[in-house]
């Protein structure tokens, strides 16, 4: 039960900080009349839709992580990390540039004219669009630390783009840059979530070389 509860509670912390998240940025376009509310809200539902593209992928490259790390098979693991990385990239980056390159074009279809709303929607879907880039690289990593049952790590790390880093920047760049500060405060999340994945990559993968070498000398002694 201990196992479950280790893995299960941070992904039902990453959707309750998601909910609470979505509730801060409406409240905070709220300001602003409906138009920024309804081009909030596009640009919310978009993102969710490549996001939820890439956590799919992601549960196929779980189960290969862990298996693979209980097994002590690191070679295999790490072929999976870099193929999990290289594909959701792939993936994100089209997503990515679709949505900056054509925002006004792909917000102007949930509107009928609305062109406030579009105004706003357009350049919050810029600037997402561009930061969700490496959306990819930062689901492999949170993900994977759950995989490989350490599930501190992976609850701190899933809890960033949500929590840690977004809650604060929603709460208190609004005041400073006024609607700017909301259009663009999930995009400097994902930057700080990003920067602090790649902290946290690094030990992990010195680690994960260590204990591949104290295996491939227990093998050689034991043969």
């Amino acid at each position: 039960m201990s196992e479950i509860f280790k893995i299960g509670i941070p992904t039902l912390v990453f959707q309750i900080l998601t909910s609470i998240s979505i509730s801060l940025i409406n409240n905070a376009a709220g300001s602003y009349g409906d138009s920024a509310i309804a081009g909030m809200g596009v640009v919310t539902r978009l993102i969710s839709m490549g996001s939820l593209s890439v956590f799919g992928f992601i549960k196929g490259f779980q189960p290969i992580a862990g298996y693979s790390y209980g097994a002590k098979k690191f070679d295999r693991l790490r072929e999976a990390i870099k193929t999990s990385i290289l594909w959701s990239t792939v993936f994100c980056v089209v997503f990515g540039l679709v949505l900056a390159l054509f925002p006004a074009a792909i917000v102007s279809r949930f509107t009928k004219g609305d062109a406030e709303m579009i105004r706003i929607g357009a350049a919050s879907l810029r600037a997402n669009g561009i930061s969700i880039m490496l959306f990819g690289f930062y689901t492999v990593y949170s993900s994977l630390f759950l995989a490989l049952g350490k599930g501190r790590e992976g609850f701190f790390l899933g809890a960033c783009r949500q929590g840690i880093c977004f809650i604060p920047v929603i709460l208190l760049l609004p005041a400073v840059w006024g609607l700017n500060g909301i259009l663009y405060a999930q995009p400097i999340a994902d930057v700080l979530s990003k920067i602090i994945t790649v902290f946290m990559a690094i030990p992990l993968h010195r680690k994960l070389n260590e204990m591949q070498k104290q295996t491939a000398t227990i093998d050689t002694n034991s043969n």
